[in-house]
């Protein structure tokens, strides 16, 4: 098969892939063809894969039946870091051509672009291993594109989130440190310094309110995180309750909620919302939505999230798209797609915010 596995499709695999509805007539009379045979459509799929699996089998055969079967690539959210140094754009641009190198050597398709206004594009094509799915469908080809473009004295690095990605930042990171002689510190968004409950529900109040140029009209989804900080009952007996009893809600029963979210219209506003925040819940990841400001705008719908919740780190987000304005006051039902320039000028207005809003907690502690 294509490069990345480990074995051939045995015959077994050959006969279900045949069996699936996804290969279609079409399909089946071109595998069939490129072995010289015509099949007729009064047989039977049954038995036109129990014929095919018994065939010998090229590359061309795999290829097909893996393409039929490729997962559509889905929108991943981004994430951002910076960095600042005594560093110029050609020192990143050589340093993210050393980082193609070593991706061609591992058989990843990649390529460095140099834009006009300076910023740096990798753009790579890498595939992805599922062993735990069926021999036709555990190669999954997938593009990322990492841009390094200076803000100031500041380099930008956005990019999906995910662990190639970041195995390519790191990479580069490292390829500018061996050129400078020196540590480079980099600043992500996160939370990890401010651990309370109250804290990180407020930068998602704040992230949400103040994406420039836009206006929230709505939150529809949030899903809370709660760490576990729950006490035994012998931690709550040696405590001097007043009484001297103990109470039942001061028992830890082993029961423990760490997840739980919320879906429908102004859910932020919502008293079953506010019973979780009063029992430590805070907010990992929203979804709202906004217009723009000074006018009847489409709506834009937006999602930002911490992967890692109980830590609050590795930042994301994502322009899920838009919902178009008919006029008076009315929408589209069926949300469309921004195209990815706007996604990611959009996806800046986000990360502004969201920096905004450390700041705002930064200024409060």
């Amino acid at each position: 098969m294509s490069s990345g596995s480990i074995y051939s499709a045995s015959d077994k695999a050959l006969f279900d892939a045949i069996n699936q509805a996804s290969v279609t007539a079409s399909d089946l009379r071109e595998l069939f063809l490129r072995h010289g045979i015509v099949i007729s459509k009064s047989t039977s799929r049954r038995q036109l894969a129990f014929h095919f699996a018994r065939l010998m089998h090229d590359f061309y055969d795999f290829e097909t039946l893996a393409k039929i079967f490729e997962t559509p690539q889905r929108r991943e959210r981004l994430s951002s870091m910076r960095f600042a140094g005594g560093l110029a754009m050609s020192d990143v641009e050589g340093a993210a051509h050393s980082v193609v190198a070593g991706l061609l050597d591992q058989n990843d398709s990649a390529s460095v672009v140099v834009q006009p206004d300076g910023t740096v594009k990798i753009n790579v094509r890498y595939k992805r291993l599922h062993f735990n799915k069926s021999e036709f469908k555990q190669i999954e080809t997938k593009e990322a594109v990492i841009t390094v473009e200076k803000e100031g004295d500041t380099f930008v690095v956005r990019g999906p989130q995910n662990d190639k990605v970041d195995e390519i930042c790191s990479e580069l990171i490292g390829y500018l440190e061996e050129q400078s002689g020196k540590d480079i510190d980099l600043d992500r968004i996160e939370l990890s310094s401010y651990s309370t409950s109250a804290n990180r529900v407020a930068f998602f109040r704040y992230l949400i309110d103040h994406v420039p140029g836009y206006k929230r009209s709505d939150v529809t989804d949030v899903y809370l995180f709660n760490p576990n900080k729950s006490r035994s009952a012998i931690d709550v007996i040696s405590d001097d309750v007043g009484d001297g009893l103990v109470r039942e809600e001061d028992l830890d029963l082993g029961i423990h909620i760490s997840s739980a979210s919320l879906k429908g219209g102004q859910v932020l506003e919502s008293s079953e919302l506010r019973a979780f925040f009063s029992r430590g819940f805070y907010i990992s990841k929203i979804v709202w939505r906004a217009v723009e400001e000074g006018f009847d705008s489409d709506i834009t719908e937006f999602e930002a999230q911490f992967t890692e919740p109980e830590t609050c780190t590795h930042f994301s987000y994502l322009v899920r798209g838009y919902y178009e304005y008919l006029g008076n006051s009315e929408y589209s039902k069926h949300r469309k797609q921004l195209g990815s320039a706007t996604d990611r000028e959009i996806g800046k207005l986000i990360e502004a915010s969201a920096r905004s809003a450390i700041k705002s907690l930064s200024e409060k502690k």
